[in-house]
């Protein structure tokens, strides 16, 4: 493969050059040939970045922690925050993206704030953690803020700090691209208070919990614990390398979390394409509906992960408002199996649902072994054109982390399109493709590393954002580039229907 400059690709040319720049990607009758910007978010990372976002140590646990009252906001709204810290402590408010590299601008700082302790809470029977605690300031949303993703970094006097994270929305946006936040999966990972999703960190104390050793109900009131990112949970590994590119170039996006896809998700229509990031595991009925409505209205989804769609959720409302808690048995021993069968949260392809993923794109959850080497498939498919790969190139050390493939003799859409194919620890990884005449597209990466190896985003201490891969990070970045020039174009299956290959790959 061409040797190819990681310079050109990750501080080359400005945003408005970038898209005029992959025409040559796509042929005439291909589509547009340019990638959807945004004046706005051009003028928004030319203004100054601040690297201070990440300087420092972390805040020892216990010490200094806090959440807000909503994972994301309008503009215009208002957001409490809640602290809990030993000592006094200052705010600044960082919006992420590119930024001259720098990945954060600061766009408001208050003054040290008197601190105090909150209490911390005892799990129930359900292993759910939920602060009750005393507001200690709000944020107004006005017109200091742009829509995007937000850090509130909170630093006591021996300058340790602490993040929260906030999404803030545009709600009347109908840019091209919805850059979607995967909040229910941080939550289900977050094991603050002793309890995530997944399992019990401290000793409960005489507390009997009605599912041993992980809790059943999570809350978003709370802070995501100090491992997790310091406090920033998955958006720091997961997520900001892709915002770091998507904002580097200035493409034109409006942003949510997963929980407005819940509350809100025919407004997905709006939109041409929906970018889920890294680890979109958690969908409740709503998601999951307004995913493959979309779809069918011609809304393409770009799906950078693995392991997406595949745990089943139903939400409750709790402190500071609806859905703020968040259930997930695994099992048809959710209790209302008994009088709403469609409703347990067992995963989404397992009885009563019998929905694998795999239905709306032709991939399904592998595993979580999926380290290896990304094995092209057709170079000369749209998804590689500009890339300099050619027949039998291999990408070394592209995957890793959980990895999809294509669900063979499983429930698929017709004519899915293989675009990699590759041998890892757990079986095979497999980049797909699919979109029927007049709908929407279906990107699936296959790896949990796509994001990952994306860009050269700043590393955040010793929490981990990897390096750029030479040989791999640009060609993923073009090859991302072509998902968005096709998808921005609108619904894909206008003008790049899926070419089955399945008899060729599993022949």
């Amino acid at each position: 493969m061409p040797s190819l400059s990681r310079r050109d690709f990750l501080r080359g040319a400005a945003s408005a050059a970038a898209g005029a720049a992959l025409a040559a990607a796509f042929p005439p009758g291909a589509g547009a040939a340019t990638l959807p910007l945004s004046t706005w978010v051009r003028k928004e990372n030319e203004r100054t970045g601040d690297g201070s976002w990440l300087r420092g140590p972390a805040a020892v646990a216990g010490t200094l922690e806090g959440y807000a009252s909503a994972a994301s906001a309008a503009l215009g709204e208002k957001v409490t925050v809640f602290v809990s810290s030993t000592t006094p402590y200052r705010v600044r408010v960082f919006r992420m993206g590119y930024y001259q590299g720098l990945g954060a601008r600061l766009v408001e700082s208050r003054p040290f704030l008197k601190g105090g302790v909150q209490a911390m809470p005892a799990p129930d029977r359900y292993g759910t953690v939920d602060c009750h605690w005393s507001p200690s300031f709000h944020l107004d949303l006005d017109q200091r803020y742009r829509p995007g993703q937000y850090l509130i970094r909170l630093d006591n006097d021996r300058h340790e700090f602490r993040f929260v994270p906030l999404l803030v929305r545009d709600d009347a946006s109908r840019a091209a691209f919805v850059y979607q936040s995967s909040v229910t999966t941080w939550q289900a990972y977050n094991t603050w208070g002793g309890f995530s999703l997944y399992r019990q960190t401290t000793p409960l104390g005489g507390v009997t919990v009605s599912n041993a050793n992980r809790a059943v109900r999570v809350s978003f009131n709370r802070p995501y614990d100090r491992v997790f990112a310091n406090g920033a949970a998955d958006f720091v590994g997961n997520e900001f390398p892709l915002l770091f590119e998507v904002e580097r170039l200035g493409l034109d996006l409006a942003y949510w979390t997963d929980l407005d896809l819940h509350q809100r998700g025919p407004t997905l229509q709006r939109h041409r394409a929906l970018l889920s990031l890294g680890h979109d595991e958690y969908y409740s009925p709503a998601m999951r509906a307004a995913l493959v409505d979309g779809v069918a209205a011609g809304v393409n989804l770009a799906l950078f992960g693995a392991n997406f769609c595949y745990r089943k959720i139903r939400f409750e409302p709790g402190v500071n408002g609806p859905d703020r808690l968040m259930i997930n048995y695994r099992s048809t021993a959710d209790p209302i199996t008994a009088t709403d069968p469609g409703a347990a949260t067992v995963n989404w392809s397992s009885p009563p649902s019998n929905l694998p993923e795999s239905t709306f794109s032709g991939s399904i959850y592998g595993g979580v072994d999926g380290v290896g080497s990304l094995h092209v498939v057709d170079p000369t498919s749209w998804l590689w054109r500009g890339t300099g790969v050619r027949a039998g190139s291999v990408l070394p050390g592209a995957l890793g982390g959980e990895f999809n493939h294509f669900n063979l003799g499983g429930p698929t859409p017709a004519n899915v399109e293989i675009l990699g194919h590759s041998p890892v620890g757990g079986g095979v990884s497999d980049v797909t493709y699919v979109a029927a005449p007049g709908r929407g597209g279906v990107f699936a990466s296959g790896t949990g590393h796509w994001v990952f190896d994306l860009s050269d985003a700043p590393r955040l201490g010793n929490f981990w954002v990897p390096a750029p891969l030479p040989g791999v990070t640009p060609v993923l970045q073009r090859a991302t580039q072509n998902i968005l020039t096709l998808f921005g174009a609108g619904p894909a299956g206008r003008h790049q229907p899926s070419a089955g290959n399945i008899a060729t790959v599993y022949g």
